[in-house]
């Protein structure tokens, strides 16, 4: 029997002083100390309360009302959120691993950078017996309700979100590996770059989403609804599509007549090129798949390849400077001797790639104004860049790891917060060089 619709249920407001004895027992308790104990908050009307900062691992706040409570910073691992309210909370780099949000309400939340791997945010249902009638204490559907959060850059590797609203989120970047979206509504989100590596979207409405450059390798999309969706640039290695509905959706283009494809917009780019743009046109291959093809040594200066796949294609001294390569997938392309200076190749996957001798520092126009090359946020994971000249280039928050940067010239180049696990920089000049956040960096010579 399904519970009848009801408003919510009052909930009383506690008292400063019981609160802060509340926290205070519970910081014993989780440390371990004499006297401690476990801090239940369970239906109180918690809103505006400030939580920045504080350890409330473990806690019961089942049924909490936590309505733009600050959040951030502070210690939920574990906790019990069950049907909790936290509309408009703040989570920024919250710890919520583990915590059981079932049925629990984030919507318009902000969620930058929190952790909430291995989550419960299944559907769930408090309710409480009234004269042998079950009566909802929480105005939701039971559904956990992300709808128009912020959550980007946040890790929700393994979490349990099935039956789950997160419409209109914006969870960019965020990490959902493993992530389970049985029957989840995650229709207007936008996902652009997030990881979906081997998460499970079986029957999830995903429709009219933004998946721009996602990773969604070994995902499962058994009827899922990709209606209206932007895959251009997303990695779909071992996802099978077959079963998806994918009406109105943008997809890399697979053309028959690829070769003459090519041909003509050379001949027509080069043209722009020599007339200054009187004449011809800007070559254009924008989510084209050029996976494989031989393009070394050909002039695609300010072209636009945006989104294109260019896996294992040979661009062997291929001139690239100034060309938009935004999203586009360079995964194991041979890029020896190319020229990228200026080039504008934000969200970009390199991984793999062999950039050795690539010339990608800023282009110096006529007008006297530089114009830095961007790899802003691409993944560039392996990549073989020995001996590059990234002078002035901009890798904030890119993926390096394990990358080779030998001999490379780095001087005055950004790296920050950019993830620098087991690269080698040996020999490499980083005169000038930004590392501010940068993770895993180890310069030579420096302890």
């Amino acid at each position: 029997m399904s519970p009848p619709k009801s408003p919510p249920a009052p909930l009383r407001k506690p008292t400063v002083p019981e609160l802060v004895r509340a926290l205070d027992l519970h910081e014993r308790y989780v440390q371990g100390q004499t006297g401690g104990a476990r801090a239940c908050l369970k239906l109180l009307d918690l809103s505006y309360a400030p939580f920045a900062g504080r350890n409330l691992s473990g806690a019961d706040l089942t049924g909490a009302k936590l309505v733009r409570a600050d959040l951030s910073g502070a210690d939920l691992r574990g906790t019990c959120l069950f049907g909790a309210d936290m509309q408009k909370s703040n989570l920024a780099r919250a710890n919520m691993e583990r915590a059981d949000l079932r049925g629990a309400t984030l919507r318009g939340a902000t969620a930058q950078h929190a952790s909430m791997s291995e989550a419960d945010l299944r559907e769930g249902m408090l309710v409480r017996a009234k004269n042998g009638e079950l009566i909802a204490l929480t105005a939701g559907t039971g559904n956990a309700e992300l709808s128009q959060a912020t959550m980007t850059r946040a890790d929700l590797r393994r979490a349990k979100l099935s039956d789950s609203f997160i419409m209109q989120t914006d969870l960019r970047d965020t990490d959902l590996r493993g992530a389970v979206f049985i029957r989840a509504d995650l229709s207007g989100s936008d996902l652009t770059g997030c990881n979906l590596q081997g998460a499970d979207l079986t029957d999830a409405n995903m429709s009219g989403t933004n998946l721009e450059g996602a990773i969604l390798n070994n995902a499962l999309l058994r009827n899922t609804n990709l209606s209206g969706a932007n895959l251009l640039g997303a990695l779909l290695d071992g996802a099978d599509l077959s079963m998806a509905n994918l009406a109105g959706a943008e997809v890399t283009r697979r053309l028959d007549n690829l070769e003459s494809v090519i041909g003509n917009t050379l001949r027509e780019h080069r043209e722009w090129i020599l007339t200054n743009g009187r004449n011809g046109r800007r070559g254009d291959l924008s989510g084209v798949d050029l996976s494989g093809q031989d393009l070394s040594h050909l002039n695609f200066s300010a072209a636009v390849l945006k989104q294109a796949v260019l896996r294992n294609a040979n661009l062997t001294g291929t001139v690239l400077a100034m060309a938009d390569l935004s999203v586009a997938d360079l995964r194991g392309a041979q890029l020896v001797g190319a020229d990228l200076r200026g080039a504008f190749l934000e969200r970009a996957t390199l991984n793999d790639a062999t950039m050795i001798n690539v010339i990608a520092c800023t282009m110096e126009l006529h007008s006297g104004h530089k114009w830095p090359t961007n790899f802003t946020k691409a993944r560039m994971v392996q990549v073989n860049a020995a001996g590059v000249d990234l002078t002035g280039a901009r890798l904030d928050d890119a993926d390096l790891s394990q990358a080779n940067l030998r001999d490379a010239t780095l001087c005055e180049a950004s790296f920050a917060d950019a993830v620098m696990i087991g690269a080698d920089l040996r020999d490499a000049d980083v005169r000038g060089a930004d590392f501010r956040g940068a993770t895993g960096l180890k310069l030579p010579g420096v302890a």
